[in-house]
């Protein structure tokens, strides 16, 4: 009987640490497609302040260099708008525990003319 007790108080004790712990960290906004961008020509979007990012970003790619130039700013890397047109552009967000990249974020940035 007084195992009994003890048990439940224990148990309940070990079930709030539980769900404490798998609510700590919770996991970055995920995105159904790639991060949608309206830009006018000579306009920045300035990848770490503008989405949830885990900074440095690092390694941008674009898919068409004619639309948009990757640009370093103060407040980092950035997408700056060359041409009316789309194009796909993506970044690695910052080291991972094992000193690897973390996952990559893909823009679909969209050029207007001013």
């Amino acid at each position: 009987m007084r195992a009994t007790i003890v048990g439940i108080p224990v148990l309940l004790m070990l079930t709030m640490f539980w769900n404490i712990a798998q609510s700590a960290d919770p996991p970055p906004p995920q995105f159904p497609g790639p991060y949608p961008v309206e830009l006018k020509v000579g306009e920045i979007f300035i990848v770490s302040k503008s989405i949830e990012i885990v900074s440095p970003v690092r390694f941008p790619i674009c898919d068409d260099l004619k639309v948009v130039n990757v640009v370093d700013t103060p407040d980092g890397l950035a997408f700056k708008g060359i041409a009316p047109g789309k194009t796909l552009c993506s970044v690695a967000s910052g080291a991972t525990m094992s000193g690897g990249m973390g996952p990559r974020r893909v823009f679909a940035i969209t050029v207007h003319e001013e």
